[in-house]
């Protein structure tokens, strides 16, 4: 009898040790979700950066083949997907020609941009930053 219970004891204690072995091993090898979420914030921080310079220049581009204006811009970067949303306060893009409600329409340019960064992932798992700021192209 008692050389049963040894043996029940010692496999519940092998038991627990492979289960805390396990654990151990799974927790010291996972990354913590908050590391992971930063380097994507910082990441897309400065992507957003970098892509008010970039969003000015598609503006220049598009003014260069000929078009006055444009709606919006998409493009993917890194398997990052960026797009760039113009809007004419003063004024309305229509198939690259600015209707101007004013005299001054192509004076000022609201620009929206949005960084999608780790999609198609679990839920919850997308990191999703915007920014918004105005562009005043010089008129000479």
């Amino acid at each position: 009898m008692k050389k049963s219970f040894a043996m029940v004891y010692t496999i519940s204690f092998i038991l627990f040790i492979s289960f805390v072995m396990v654990f151990v091993i799974k927790i010291s090898s996972y990354s913590p979700r908050i590391m992971k979420d930063l380097t994507l914030y910082t990441q897309g921080k400065i992507l957003l950066h970098d892509i008010k310079e970039l969003s000015k220049y598609f503006l220049y581009q598009a003014y260069l083949e000929g078009k006055e204006c444009l709606n919006e811009y998409n493009f993917e970067y890194n398997n990052i997907k960026i797009r760039i949303d113009y809007a004419y306060p003063l004024g309305e893009c229509k198939g690259y020609k600015l209707i101007a409600n004013d005299a001054n329409a192509k004076s000022i340019i609201a620009v929206n941009i949005s960084v999608l960064l780790n999609d198609n992932k679990a839920v919850n798992e997308e990191v999703f930053l915007q920014k918004s700021f105005f562009v005043y192209p010089k008129l000479d």
